[in-house]
């Protein structure tokens, strides 16, 4: 599982973000990176019980909402800062982010940065924790 993360995260953000041979540099914010997504996959299974009761959001029992927008802001700032990294010529442009910079550029409307961001987590999300359906023995 570490290799495929390890390959997807290379191709999206021109990084290695698992196992020991990481950049030292890219520690922290590998061990940043694992935490939002492993906390993304607990808050993605947990029932909103506002869904089923609307008057329930009012109160907030679980601080499920104040979780929620806490996980956006913290994994908003993170994606944002690998944009800006690669916008500051920081990692090669033969990556994902890089190709869709370069986009962004002649269509700035089509490729704004919220796109980016929601590419490169879906991509990085669905390849961390959807591997593990094919490794059936």
């Amino acid at each position: 599982m570490e290799t495929s993360f390890n390959t997807m995260t290379r191709i999206v953000a021109g990084k290695r973000f698992f196992g020991d041979d990481c950049d030292v540099n890219d520690v922290e914010k590998a061990n940043e990176f694992k935490i939002i997504l492993k906390e993304l996959v607990v808050l993605a299974g947990i029932n909103n019980r506002g869904d089923f009761l609307p008057f329930v959001r009012w109160f907030d029992f679980d601080n499920l909402e104040k979780n929620l927008k806490r996980m956006g802001k913290r994994t908003d700032a993170f994606l944002q800062e690998l944009i800006n990294e690669h916008r500051n010529g920081k990692h090669s442009a033969n990556t994902m982010i890089g190709h869709l910079l370069t986009l962004q550029r002649s269509q700035p409307e089509q490729y704004t940065d919220e796109i980016i961001k929601g590419l490169s987590l879906v991509i990085n999300y669905f390849c961390k924790y959807d591997f593990s359906f094919y490794s059936w023995k």
